[in-house]
């Protein structure tokens, strides 16, 4: 109860930055991208640089909160630690009013989401595991420096034209041994856990998200199981029902590509 009350509160208070206010001395804001659980993200131009980059504020309620500042840290301190083309560029930190914020690069593309309702795409079963199997090299390069995504959704994911990204590790969290308590709840959300099965079980609903961009619904007919709408190979469904751990789960990266690799070719 006094949770929700202060984020109530928090958002009453709370004002993002406005168009074309000049943050810290050199960042230009050009609109406000979106909010998320841990700060507001703003599409900026570094006026030293003359280079677009997305500027993270945290929010009002995390600032005041000691989980909160020190989540907001573990998000710089993991986006520091990655080199990897298919992630984004980690640049600066500082604050601003008393507001920490940090800048990273601004990746040119669209999400699945956009691709699909929007621009119209419909993605093929081949096509749909092709690019799972891109995004589980990203999840891979992750879990090999131990670290946990958390957040494998559609509006995280990125096509730049080239190539699959993967963009806010606002949830994520270094893998650890998991305290029994915390098996409970994370039973309750399967997304949630820290551990590798959390992220299979997120990119099993991205695959299920792809898969549908070739479905037809029709009003008149009772909603049915995954299972029996989507119309994909009986090997489709074994690898997306160990992801959603309705069979068992994947231990590693490695089992989920070998299972796609039969399947694709």
């Amino acid at each position: 109860m006094v949770k929700r009350s202060v984020l109530f509160f928090s958002n009453l208070l709370e004002r993002p930055f406005n168009t074309d206010e000049l943050i810290a001395g050199n960042f230009k804001v050009i609109k406000h991208l979106g909010m998320g659980s841990y700060g507001h993200s703003y599409l900026v131009t570094d006026l030293i640089s003359n280079q677009l980059k997305v500027l993270k504020a945290l929010r009002i309620h995390k600032r005041i909160t000691k989980s909160g500042k020190r989540g907001f840290e573990l998000e710089k301190e993991l986006l520091r630690s990655i080199d990897h083309p298919g992630f984004p560029q980690y640049f600066e930190e500082g604050t601003f009013k008393e507001i920490p914020y940090y800048t990273m690069e601004y990746i040119i593309g669209k999400n699945f989401e956009q691709l699909i309702f929007s621009d119209g795409w419909t993605i093929s079963e081949m096509g749909a595991f092709n690019i799972a199997d891109e995004l589980l090299n990203l999840i891979e390069y992750l879990h090999n420096k131990r670290i946990i995504h958390r957040d494998i959704r559609i509006p995280n994911v990125i096509y730049d034209g080239a190539k699959v990204r993967l963009i806010d590790l606002g949830l994520g969290r270094y893998l650890q041994q998991e305290k029994e308590e915390e098996k409970v709840i994370q039973k309750l959300d399967l997304r949630k856990g820290i551990n590798f099965q959390a992220d299979f079980y997120g990119l099993g609903h991205f695959l299920l998200f792809l898969l549908y961009s070739n479905f037809s619904f029709d009003s008149s007919e009772k909603e049915k199981s995954w299972e029996e709408e989507l119309t994909i190979s009986a090997e489709a469904k074994h690898i997306i029902r160990r992801l959603l751990q309705i069979e068992p789960a994947y231990d590693n990266c490695s089992q989920i590509r070998e299972e796609i690799k039969k399947l694709v070719t």
